[in-house]
């Protein structure tokens, strides 16, 4: 069965201080083990202002200093139409990559959308670091942009007291609707398409986790962010304790508690992150 794939889209990116504006468009097809495909410039959509980009890049720019410097930096908004067999959907997008580095320590943050509050308690945390790796303590919060980083990786070996799923409510890459449903083991129900230029692959969508318990003690020292990423269950973070910080390994083998609020991020094909208790 042949299977057509259109995609119109545009976006405006900071890139460490460029901007890059780009509108395109392209076809792709699928017919067994046959994938082509080929842009369709005549079809693409105007472009961006990117005003909106180059301000919340100052603004992070803004946070920065006392010894923390932004090593990398990328803010991009976009804007796509696709359109698979009968399927036609829209989408937008913001998002921030950004690695901030003091010392020999460095903190990587993936954002979905503009607000920078998150990167502003990040930057706090590694001017309140040490560069001596401690302990991890033996009770500890993550916060949700580093919990969502390790989903991805709870995969097939989720814990039995908390609950990995999909969350419904976007579409495919090939038209379908994303369902709610249990994420236990391959094959998964949907299609991830990064790009038109890309055949798309089976892939859990939108991960949640939930626990039965969500009460969460502030009191407890808490994770702010990836110190690199994730390889499997074991992650380097950067661990808030009071008023100082330090990096510690973070072996994830049993979860406490999960709030009940949420917030998505881009890992994977979707990861929604909430504030997790170990």
């Amino acid at each position: 069965m042949k299977e057509i794939y259109r995609k119109r889209g545009t976006v405006a990116r900071w890139e460490n201080g460029t901007i890059v504006c780009v509108s395109e468009a392209g076809v792709a097809i699928e017919e067994g083990d046959r994938f082509e495909c080929w842009p369709e410039s005549a079809y693409a959509l105007d472009a961006i202002d990117p005003a909106g980009v180059i301000a919340v890049a100052k603004a992070v720019h803004g946070l920065a200093g006392g010894g923390v410097t932004i090593e990398r930096m990328v803010v991009s908004e976009g804007r796509a139409e696709h359109e698979a067999g009968n399927a036609q959907w829209s989408e937008r997008s913001e998002r921030i990559h950004l690695s901030l580095v003091r010392g020999t320590l460095r903190a990587l943050v993936d954002l979905g959308n503009f607000e920078i509050d998150e990167i502003d308690e990040v930057v706090t945390g590694l001017r309140d670091s040490s560069a001596v790796e401690r302990p991890l303590p033996p009770r500890l919060r993550l916060a949700p942009r580093v919990m969502a980083a390790l989903l991805p990786s709870l995969v097939g070996l989720t814990p039995p007291n908390v609950r990995l799923r999909q969350t419904a409510g976007r579409v495919d890459g090939r038209g379908a609707a994303i369902e709610d449903a249990p994420v236990e083991r391959p094959p998964w129900p949907n299609w991830y398409r990064p790009s038109y230029r890309s055949r798309p692959v089976r892939m859990p969508f939108d991960l949640r986790l939930e626990s039965d318990v969500t009460l969460i003690e502030a009191d407890r020292p808490i994770a702010v962010a990836m110190l690199a990423p994730p390889a499997g269950l074991v992650a380097r973070v950067l661990v808030r304790d009071g008023r100082s910080a330090f990096p510690a390994t973070l072996r994830l083998t049993r979860i406490d508690a999960v709030a009940a609020h949420r917030t998505w991020y881009p890992y994977g094909a979707g990861s929604f992150g909430a504030e997790m208790m170990l």
